[in-house]
């Protein structure tokens, strides 16, 4: 067998060893290919040592997640900003009425003295 031809089938043979006769003769006289084969290996070996590992999620995931609520229609978004900025819309509402009684007074004086 050629090498080109054996190349081609060393990913199989990465996890078990080859069974073809023919192969494992090529490999036994061939560096170039059971060098080849050598990286598959060590490549399938680090590949099973991710599949393994875990990592360990940041402690803030949980109460995170637990935090998102399963489902929320637009009604309950907006209630919920609204709820969280209320603050905001009374201190914008306030300066709004202000101004507005600011224009209504300086209208009247201004209609008082024509």
């Amino acid at each position: 067998m050629r090498c080109e031809e054996i190349q081609t089938m060393l990913p199989a043979f990465a996890d078990e060893k080859p069974v073809q006769l023919g192969v494992r003769r090529h490999l036994a006289r061939c560096a170039d290919c059971r060098a080849e084969l050598d990286r598959y290996e060590a490549l399938a070996g680090g590949l099973a040592a991710l599949a393994t590992t875990t990592a360990e999620p940041p402690a803030a995931l949980l109460p995170a997640l637990v935090d998102i609520p399963a489902r929320r229609t637009r009604i309950e978004e907006a209630r919920s900003h609204v709820a969280r900025n209320r603050k905001r819309y009374l201190g914008g509402l306030a300066g709004a009425i202000a101004v507005a009684g600011a224009a209504v007074a300086l209208r009247s004086r201004r209609v008082a003295a024509a």
